[in-house]
């Protein structure tokens, strides 16, 4: 099972502008610190070279308790980060998901007035996109772990 707090999110700010790095913050409703993002890897060519800006609507009162457990320090591997703009090698709508060392697979999907893109991002013709390839073997190995968790865990 994928983290998928989108209706907790506050606010973020997301950074492709170092290559191969994605960096930033983001403050969920039921969190008090803001959480910190590490993770190797790229946005999507849409958007890679450049920073995002996350505002959606302030967040529903539905309690507090869904973030318990968020680890405030997020690193690991980006996966599919885009906007979905052109030219849309993913999907149609912003769309945020990386892999934490510590809290699995992590998704946010918005609405595209919920973000703003900041700079210039490169030139679409002189990236390539995501490496499909690259990106089944990060849900392989999110995967593998849930398995292993639920052996574990069935097990004792």
């Amino acid at each position: 099972m994928a983290w998928r707090p989108h209706k907790q999110l506050i606010e973020g700010f997301l950074d492709n502008t170092t290559a191969g790095k994605v960096t930033g913050w983001l403050r969920f409703a039921g969190l008090p610190e803001k959480v910190t993002l590490d993770l190797e890897g790229h946005f999507h060519r849409d958007i890679r070279g450049a920073a995002l800006k996350l505002l959606p609507p302030p967040p529903l009162d539905d309690g507090d308790s869904y973030m318990e457990g968020f680890n405030v320090l997020q690193t690991g591997s980006a996966g599919d980060i885009t906007a979905g703009l052109e030219p849309a090698d993913y999907v149609r709508y912003p769309y945020i998901e990386w892999y934490s060392a510590t809290n699995g697979r992590v998704v946010i999907e918005l609405n595209p007035e919920d973000i703003e893109v900041i700079g210039t991002p490169r030139s679409h013709a002189e990236e390539q996109p995501v490496d499909r390839e690259q990106q089944d073997q990060n849900m392989e190995r999110f995967l593998s772990g849930v398995c292993e968790n639920l052996a574990t865990s069935n097990s004792k």
